[in-house]
């Protein structure tokens, strides 16, 4: 009767050894198995990024030969792992296609291209003249046989071209030639252009290339000249068959190398040799006005200017800098875009959109940069524009942003963006909303490195759903 006494009195402490055994155990393996999943998941993780980045890489290798595998692939990139990288790639896949669905102007090497600011008219300037386009016909799909080049606007005399300008309008165009003369044509009549008046540029005898730059104010009536010698003048365009000039200044004393002029022709900057760049106020157009000037810290190349006169960008080995002119005695730098990623260690043009809200930078890498400037202290790349050139030496786009050109060593090509936003905003919605793509499992072992496709598509389906590549995996 003791010992079982006894033993009665012991096992209840034994039962509570046990229970907290038990416990301890089940917390063990319960921390081990959450230890487990979170190393099993971060796998996982990186089995999806490596995945989709691998499938975002081929889809930028196959942009040139095949748009839709490289679309498919973009698009289950994207859904496998949206990031930055992935989002990129299809957005610029998607942004080619676009493209390449209007016909190139012309396959000749062209060295400059510029756009009225309504998108009607086109100038194109190859070694000597201007080729002059009317790209409503270009633009529009449903017009199948496109139009030959229409007429050609020729140097002064002997003289080559070496630079044009258009208004807003498209109805003036400029012509600035290796005479040191400008002329100034009537484009009201695409089919016929007309030889209105021809302008001195101020020639001296120190350097003897000519034309460097023309510029026209928005409204067609204000036309400013540089010559590589640095001499600007300025004219009065009210009457287009005699135009009258204003003034004639010695801006630099060493050969420029852009210019640029604000939409109402009373704000210009001017880049010479020396990586100098001065803000000048014409205001007063008879007395031109040399302000301040920007403190660069390498040599410029190209460079931009808005509308209002209030934004300048100065292009630089693989940089970009954004200053405000809003007190033309002070500027002040914004921010600096690092364009070297985009393979533009030298910009040689740039075009910037009126309200200053998009960028379209051209480089030797063969391709244009899209960039968003909404908010100078966080620009943001927007796209690259494949030129399928080896260089793109010129770049312009339509006031609205919508229509972007680009000449090259290919000739001149030119661009939709009219659902640019909508594309960058959501690349994938954007493209399942137009094309129901799949890859089959010949694709899938092609392209996704060994990858069991399971995860990824529904059990019953002998393809993946790129569209619906998210709800499966």
């Amino acid at each position: 009767m003791n010992d079982l006494a006894g033993t009665r009195q012991v096992n209840p402490r034994w039962r509570t050894l046990a229970v907290a055994l038990a416990v301890l155990s089940a917390v063990f393996l319960v921390v081990g198995g959450l230890a487990w999943q979170r190393v099993y998941g971060r796998a996982s993780t990186q089995e999806r990024v490596a995945l989709a980045h691998g499938l975002a890489l081929h889809a930028a290798e196959l942009r040139d030969t095949d748009f839709v595998t490289a679309r498919k692939l973009g698009m289950a990139a994207v859904g496998i792992h949206d990031d930055e990288q992935t989002r990129a790639g299809l957005v610029d896949t998607m942004v080619e296609m676009y493209g390449r669905a209007l016909s190139p102007l012309t396959q000749e090497a062209s060295r400059e291209v510029t756009v009225s600011g309504d998108g009607r008219v086109a100038l194109s300037k190859d070694d000597g003249e201007a080729n002059v386009w009317d790209l409503k016909p270009w633009a529009d799909p449903k017009v199948i046989e496109k139009p030959d080049r229409i007429p050609t606007l020729k140097g002064h005399g002997r003289s080559f071209v070496n630079t044009t300008a258009l208004s807003f309008d498209g109805r003036t165009a400029l012509t600035g030639d290796d005479d040191n003369t400008a002329t100034v044509w009537d484009l009201t009549d695409l089919a016929e252009p007309v030889r209105l008046a021809t302008m001195a540029a101020g020639r001296t005898t120190k350097y003897t290339n000519g034309v460097k730059k023309v510029a026209l104010s928005r409204d067609g009536g204000t036309a400013v000249i540089v010559n590589h010698d640095g001499v600007m003048t300025v004219w009065d365009l009210a009457d287009r068959s005699r135009p009258k000039r204003l003034s004639k200044t010695r801006s630099n004393t060493v050969p420029i190398r852009d210019f640029a002029l604000s939409a109402d022709g009373r704000t210009a900057v001017t880049v010479d040799d020396h990586n100098e760049a001065a803000v000048w106020d014409l205001t007063t157009t008879e007395r031109p006005v040399k302000g301040a000037s920007l403190d660069l810290s390498q040599s410029a190349t190209r460079m931009a200017m808005s509308a209002n006169g209030h934004v300048v960008l100065i292009g630089r080995a693989g940089r970009i800098e954004v200053w405000n002119l809003d007190d033309r005695s002070h500027p002040v730098r914004y921010t600096t875009l690092d364009v070297s990623f985009d393979k533009l260690y030298g910009t040689y043009d740039m075009s910037l959109t009126p309200d200053e809200k998009r960028l379209l930078l051209a480089g030797p890498g063969g391709s244009g940069a899209l960039w968003d400037l909404s908010t100078p202290s966080r620009p943001a790349r927007l796209a690259t524009l494949n030129g399928h050139m080896r260089e793109v030496e010129s770049v312009a786009l339509r006031a609205d942003g919508c229509l972007a050109l680009m000449a090259g060593s290919s000739g001149v090509s030119f661009w939709d963006l009219a659902d640019l936003d909508e594309i960058v905003a959501d690349p994938k919605l954007v493209s399942c909303g137009r094309h129901d793509e799949r890859i089959s499992e010949a694709e899938w072992a092609r392209y996704a490195g060994g990858v069991d496709w399971s995860e990824y598509r529904s059990e019953d389906s002998d393809s993946v759903s790129v569209c619906l590549i998210d709800w499966w995996s």
